[in-house]
């Protein structure tokens, strides 16, 4: 797999013109409107599967106190379901669906990863798994606001915000888990969140 990442990130603003010096009611309610937004896309970001048992016998992570990070071996395709004979666990023999632990299918928020691609190595040896050999979901985002100018008095004017956060309420993953140790390895258990909407009334002078 590819350890790097791919981002695109668009923003804009557009002042509409429209009825932008009407003093009609209705270019006193359409006009002066301003739209902004900021659009990103990206591919998944990479990450690493780690063992939280100290097997290589290096002791823990000096930044973090009680944390190991050994590697695993790698026995087959993470991103392939199914069973996984040169996993020595009996349970990776069937899928979950047969009530094993194999996974039934992957890039799904279930079963990202198929778990029993990974082996813990012999104690005292590293796994031969590679750093950020993996790559997550990716993520599409779209913020989008748009503001009204209402004109109070001279230089003085009040500006009306409706933000949205998300705007299209798309699902965006988080990362799977990633600890050997864990039952849920290879599962995405949240997402980034919904839509959130923020409206603000802000005075300029």
């Amino acid at each position: 797999m590819d350890d790097g990442m791919t981002r695109f990130v668009m923003s804009y603003q557009w002042s509409i013109p429209y009825l932008r010096n009407s003093h009609d009611w209705y270019g006193r309610v359409f006009g002066n409107w301003q739209l902004n937004g900021i659009f990103t896309a990206m591919s998944g970001t990479p990450f690493t599967v780690f063992d939280n048992n100290d097997v290589a016998l290096q002791g823990s992570a000096p930044e973090i106190s009680g944390f190991f990070s050994t590697r695993p071996n790698v026995v087959s395709d993470p991103y392939a379901p199914g069973p996984v004979a040169a996993n020595p666990d009996p349970a990776c023999q069937s899928t979950l669906s047969q009530g094993g632990r194999a996974a039934d299918q992957t890039r799904v928020p279930a079963s990202w990863l198929n778990p029993c691609a990974f082996v813990e190595p012999a104690t005292g040896t590293f796994g031969d798994e590679g750093r950020n050999t993996w790559q997550g979901p990716g993520y599409t985002n779209w913020d989008f606001s748009a503001f009204k100018n209402i004109r109070v008095a001279e230089g003085k004017e009040l500006q009306f915000r409706a933000e949205f956060f998300n705007f299209l309420n798309h699902t965006n993953l988080r990362l799977p888990e990633t600890d050997m140790q864990s039952p849920n390895l290879g599962k995405i258990q949240t997402d980034v969140g919904p839509r959130v909407v923020q409206l603000a009334l802000k005075f300029l002078f």
